[in-house]
Formats: structure tokens, C-alpha cells, sequence
């Protein structure tokens, strides 16, 4: 049985989930601009509507929000009540708080909630991860991520400079998914210490970010460092996974991040020295908005709810917030 789906927000996002929907179909679109919703019907069908209200009189099954972050919450929570199972982008909204109202809209409703975390379904990320907790190589005695790009002319002007409508700069971007793809592997490690700069791009928030997780005085506790940066120029990916007896490296995302791969590096515990490699490749293929709304379709057939994804965006919001307190950044609600 397909599904009929409403989407808010037409612009790149909206396009790429309208785009992984299978045989599920567009029934109605809604954005602040008309012409990217009349644009978005036209390649992907249903109807352009001028109002919220409207998209929500056609009774989607499910509703993507794929707007700026401060209008993420109210759609969902509208969408929720309306009956409308909900996937939201992340951040889902700006800060703790709205992540606690679209729980709660969810539960009342009795619909499910999920935040579009991707990375988790790039091949090359969940095959790592999955190797790491499997076991095969030992505890995982720490994670290293760096993601970066470098912006755009005007990149200081556009909605994510602004903490009114971003909640945040970097962390809530790119650091988003590197903070969910730690938790996943590594549960909760509270933050150990954030460095936050504005280094080039002339905007309130921050361009770049070095986080560090880990739980003091527990020398082997697992530990993660996470840099992101819009300052980067040239696009970049890199998630390793350090085991006791092996190395899981990923690099890559496609497109302008490069062809993914997966390097897997075995040491010999007894031997040490230079490890054996195996390098695999991925299809050039970008899958992962597709495997995601599989999941988004999974779920909904089994009636099953999502709780990792927003225990994940409420657990990495936390994070951000602490790391904005201690070097004085605008906090969600937009105080300093």
C-alpha cells in the first residue's frame, strides 16, 4: 500500500526526500515561497497549497518538514495533530525544547516521529559501525569525525547565520549528524569540553567546532572527538572508529564529498606493526534517502515507534547547548 505524503519546505531537502519516496506519492506541497512549491508538484506531482492548513486538509499519511529550524516544531507538532505520522530534518527545531514538544505531540497523537538522520544509511557508515559493536575487533577505544565545507558567496546572509532561525551555526549542521552518528556507537558520553570559533564567515553564530566527549577520570571509557567547520573549502568526510585490534575508517559522502569507501585495518595484538588493509568501495549512487524512508516505511507497517531518533537529537541538543553556554554563543532561545 503506498503511502501519501505532504511536504513543507520545498527547497533542497524537501526535493531530495520528495525524490526518495518509491512508490509512495507527493499529495500536496507547501512552502513560504509559492513558486518552489508550484515547482516541486510539477516534478514530483500533487498540489501546491498556499497554506499549511491546506496540505493538512488533504489527510497525508505522513508529513516531511523539511523547513528552517524554527518553524520545524510547529509544522510537526500541526502535523501530528492533524493525524499525520511525521519525518522531520534535523535538528527537529531549536533546542531541547522543541524536541520535548514534538515527543509529546507524538505520543498524544499516537503517530511516529522521526528525525532524518541519513548518514546513518550510508553503507559505508552503518557497515562500520555495525563492525564496531559487533565485537570482532576488540571495545571501541575511541571515534574521530571531521565534516566541513567551505559555504558559498553570501553564505553569512543566508537563514543559518541566524540563531533566531538556525538555533545555532555549525553544530546544529554538520555537527548534528557527527554528534548522532557518536551516540549511536558510544551511547550518552557527556561533554567533556567544546572550543567554538567564528573564524571567517562575518555571522553571530559559529563556523567552527571541536567537541570533545568523554567521561573524566575514567581512563577506559570509550572517548570521541568531533571537529566541523564551514571553513573547510574543499568538502570533506571522515569518521574512524579506533578498536583494540583494528581501525575502521570511513571517507566520503559522494557527490562533492567524494566516492565513499570503507577501509578496515586488522592489527595483530601479538605481532603489532603495519596492520592489513581491505578498502571497499560504494556505489557512487547516493542510497541513503532512500534506505531512510524505507526505515520511515518500516515503521509505520509495524506500528513500532522511532524513540532513538529523538532520544538521539534531544541527547545531542543537550551537547550543543552546554558547548554555546561555555563559550558564549547565542543559546536557542536567542540570549547570550
Amino acid at each position: 500500500m503506498s503511502l501519501q505524503v505532504g511536504i513543507i519546505g520545498c527547497g533542497l531537502m524537501g526535493r531530495k526526500r520528495s525524490a526518495a519516496l518509491g512508490e509512495d506519492r507527493v499529495v500536496g506541497a507547501y512552502d513560504l515561497r509559492p513558486e518552489a512549491a508550484e515547482g516541486l508538484v510539477a516534478e514530483f506531482g500533487g498540489t501546491a497549497c498556499a497554506t499549511l492548513d491546506e496540505l493538512l486538509a488533504l489527510s497525508p499519511d505522513v508529513v516531511i518538514v523539511a523547513t528552517s529550524h524554527d518553524q520545524i516544531a510547529p509544522c510537526a507538532v500541526a502535523a501530528l495533530q492533524a493525524g499525520a505520522h511525521v519525518l522531520v530534518e534535523k535538528p527537529a527545531g531549536i533546542g531541547v525544547a522543541d524536541v520535548d514538544r514534538i515527543a509529546a505531540a507524538a505520543q498524544a497523537a499516537g503517530r511516529i516521529a522521526k528525525v532524518g538522520f541519513n548518514h546513518r544509511f550510508h553503507p559505508a557508515i552503518s557497515q562500520a559501525i555495525e563492525t564496531a559493536r559487533s565485537g570482532r575487533f576488540g571495545d571501541v577505544l575511541f571515534l574521530r569525525g571531521r565534516y566541513g565545507h567551505g559555504g558559498r558567496p553570501g553564505y553569512d546572509q543566508e537563514w543559518r547565520a541566524d540563531p533566531k532561525t538556525g538555533g545555532g551555526g555549525e553544530m546544529t549542521d554538520q555537527g548534528m549528524h557527527l554528534l548522532d552518528l557518536s551516540h549511536w556507537l558510544l551511547g550518552e558520553l557527556p561533554l567533556h569540553s567544546a572550543l567554538l570559533r567564528t573564524s571567517f564567515w562575518d555571522m553571530p553564530v559559529e563556523d567552527n567546532a571541536a567537541i570533545l566527549l568523554g567521561v573524566p577520570g575514567d581512563h577506559r571509557a570509550p572517548w570521541a572527538t568531533l571537529h566541523v567547520t564551514w571553513t573547510e573549502w574543499t568538502n570533506l568526510f571522515s569518521l574512524e572508529i579506533t578498536c583494540r585490534t583494528g581501525k575502521l575508517v570511513v571517507d566520503g559522502l559522494q557527490g562533492s564529498y567524494g566516492p565513499q569507501k570503507l577501509s578496515i585495518f586488522t592489527m595483530d595484538p601479538v605481532k603489532m606493526g603495519k596492520p592489513e588493509a581491505e578498502i571497499i568501495a560504494f556505489d557512487p549512487v547516493d542510497v541513503s534517502w532512500g534506505l531512510e524512508w524505507d526505515s520511515v516505511r518500516a515503521a509505520i507497517a509495524s506500528g513500532a515507534p522511532v524513540p532513538e531518533d529523538l532520544a538521539s537529537v534531544r541527547y545531542c541538543w543537550d551537547l550543543i547547548e552546554q558547548a554555546y553556554a561555555a563559550n558564549g554563543y547565542p543559546t536557542p532561545g536567542g540570549e547570550t
